[in-house]
């Protein structure tokens, strides 16, 4: 009887431990992920508030270029210095500066401090595509380098070849795209550009003096085709914004916080181990507590009840007497039943007051 005890122990002692080092792995797991989680998360949303604020930055400025473009002047006097192709129209915006700038000379840059820019950072500019298909600038386009670039400059070669390949890629992009496309991003000579187009209309007839309609209609449909037969003079104004500095920051931001949630879980997940080991620290005592109450409990009921089991052994040899003839047997099961029942109730003291328990034992 007390070997099958003895097992029982055995098997519990076992299976309480696996039950804690089981409990133990999965909180570790669970808080871990979850925190990593939270800071993943953060991370991520800081990164897209980022991406939010450089898209509206760069939106405005767009919007600030087209608003600049009608400013500068007249459609009817862009349309006057209009050019079939881009380097023609480039190449007349250059004579045009050369003129109003009366003695005009060549002049180039180069540096002479090193410092970072997170990349080039060119001006904006806008083109103005009228229905015939001849072009002008609106808002100039400014530090290109003539020809095909120099390549002591790098990918970033802001040269009239990168000039034509934008606004040309610019312009069959919007040819092939819908009624109210979305703003293009464009890649050229290792150098991003955002593109939004609008639609200007202008009326050559129209006089402050002029009675009658002289004013401006516009067609829902976005095409420039009918304005001319109208009497109208219509052009769609292509605003260009380089964000080449905004999509290098967010690529080292994004590149800075990978790493930033990379050491962080690392860190997390160490320190939730540590507090989970902390916070099991008690049960794992009170486990230790409950082994040593089943050993202490074994030892003590092991002995009356061997000594019962040996005066139940005597009586059962000697069924043919009378049991008043076996009084010495039955007296020793009785002192075995009183000694069993002192001891377990101060086993039951012991688990209701240790230190009471102790002091009676």
């Amino acid at each position: 009887m007390s070997a099958v005890f003895n097992n029982g122990q055995k098997d519990g002692l076992t299976a309480g431990s696996g039950d804690l080092r089981a409990l133990r792995k999965r909180l570790w797991l669970r808080s871990s992920m979850l925190v990593c989680s939270i800071l993943v998360f953060a991370l991520a949303a800081a990164w897209v508030a980022s991406a939010f604020s450089a898209r509206d930055a760069n939106n405005v400025a767009l919007q600030n270029v087209m608003t600049d473009s009608l400013n500068r002047g007249s459609l009817m006097e862009a349309y006057e210095g209009a050019k079939p192709d881009v380097p023609q129209a480039f190449a007349g915006l250059i004579e045009s500066s050369k003129e109003e700038a009366g003695d005009w000379k060549p002049t180039a840059t180069a540096p002479d401090t090193y410092y970072s820019l997170s990349g080039p950072v060119q001006s904006p500019f806008s083109l103005a595509v009228f229905e015939g298909g001849s072009m002008a600038f609106l808002v100039p386009p400014h530090n290109v380098i003539s020809g095909d670039g120099d390549p002591l400059y790098g990918a970033f070669n802001w040269c009239e070849s990168a000039l034509e390949e934008l606004t040309n890629i610019a312009l069959s992009n919007r040819a092939d795209a819908g009624k109210r496309p979305k703003p293009q991003y464009i890649k050229v000579h290792g150098m991003t550009w955002k593109c939004a187009t609008e639609i200007a209309v202008t009326s050559p007839r129209y006089s402050k003096d002029a009675t009658g309609d002289s004013g401006v209609s516009l067609y829902s449909d976005g095409r420039l085709e009918g304005y001319e037969k109208d009497g109208y003079l219509a052009a769609r104004v292509y605003a260009f914004v380089d964000i080449t500095s905004s999509v290098i920051y967010l690529r080292r931001m994004a590149m800075f916080l990978a790493a930033v949630g990379v050491v962080g879980c690392a860190v997390l997940v160490l320190v939730c181990r540590r507090i989970i080991d902390r916070a099991l620290v008690p049960v794992a005592e009170s486990q230790a507590r409950q082994r040593e109450f089943l050993i202490k409990a074994s030892h003590e009921l092991k002995t009356p009840m061997a000594s019962l089991s040996s005066n139940l052994d005597a009586l059962v040899a000697n069924s043919a007497e009378t049991v008043a003839s076996q009084e010495r047997w039955t007296k020793n099961m009785r002192e075995d039943i009183d000694e069993l029942a002192d001891r377990t109730c101060r086993l039951l003291d012991l688990v209701a007051d240790p230190e009471r328990g102790d002091s009676k034992a």
